[in-house]
């Protein structure tokens, strides 16, 4: 398979099986009768659905615009896959995110699945699936770390061969047993909450917010953050009980605000990792 193809390989079998897999149990098996904790007083982010139905495992999907809205991963995903594609069809780079390695291709379907994962909770309500969720969120948060890790490697001139073993053992590795951790009763934002710093402190204190002075990258940077810092803002919002929460509106702005300013996020993270400056001999 061509590197210039591949973006797009990653894209179009993620997006066919996780949407595949999620509207045939949807609609054609019912989702697992296990309610998720959320239905007991906690927070099911607002939007009305029918308990019976989670309780029965009844077809159908749960709640519609905070689902549906996860759509907007097919376009955030695409933008990377796209830009990927085309910068290595203009020759090879030594910038790990403008480059022929798969460690880029992973970045295009955490984009994908940080949505496409999402849609499991919303559409379903049932903890038997609603893993997904949190799934897609350590597959996320993880790349984060695990990718700045690989930036300092590269600052110090580590193989790519070793990058390479560090990165696809700790990355998958990390998301599973974070799944398992939480599985056992420990509140995934906790959990997202110490990756988040974690990678803050890499991307601060030992990779140097980009390892150069570089204005445009550095405002890239910060309108992720921004655009992550309101995403949060509206995920509070909107909470069950929330200011902004409406649970008969067509208008969910947990799905609508949370869920795509967190994708305009890592689409702004992608652009701001391509314009890190790599010496050519350590590719």
């Amino acid at each position: 398979m061509s590197p210039v193809l591949r973006p797009f390989l990653v894209y179009g079998i993620g997006s066919a099986v996780l949407l595949a897999a999620l509207l045939f149990i949807a609609f054609v098996t019912g989702w697992p009768a296990v309610p998720d904790s959320c239905i007991n007083g906690g927070n099911c982010y607002c939007e009305y659905f029918r308990v019976e139905d989670v309780k029965s495992g009844a077809r159908g999907i749960r709640q519609p615009a905070n689902t549906w809205s996860n759509l907007y991963s097919l376009v955030t995903a695409l933008i990377v896959a796209g830009v990927l594609s085309r910068d290595r069809a203009q020759g090879g780079h030594a910038n790990v995110m403008r480059s022929n390695s798969g460690t880029a291709d992973a970045y295009v379907f955490a984009v994908l699945f940080l949505g496409l994962g999402s849609m499991w909770f919303h559409a379903s309500i049932s903890s038997a699936v609603a893993w997904m969720d949190n799934l897609s969120m350590y597959v996320y948060a993880g790349f984060l770390i695990f990718y700045t890790v690989d930036r300092i490697l590269v600052q110090r001139g580590v193989s790519q061969r070793t990058r390479n073993l560090v990165f696809w053992i700790c990355w998958p590795g990390n998301a599973v047993l974070l799944t398992i951790v939480g599985a056992l009763g420990v509140d995934s934002v906790i959990l997202i909450g110490v990756m988040v710093a974690a990678y803050l402190i890499l991307e601060f204190f030992v990779a140097g917010w980009i390892g150069k002075r570089d204005v445009p990258a550095r405002i890239l940077w910060i309108a992720g953050a921004v655009a992550m810092g309101l995403a949060v803002l509206f995920w509070v919002l909107s909470a069950d009980g929330g200011l902004l929460c409406d649970p008969h509106s067509s208008l969910q702005l947990h799905g609508l605000l949370w869920h795509t300013l967190a994708g305009v996020m890592a689409v702004l993270l992608f652009f701001y990792w391509r314009r890190e400056a790599v010496q050519p001999e350590w590719r």
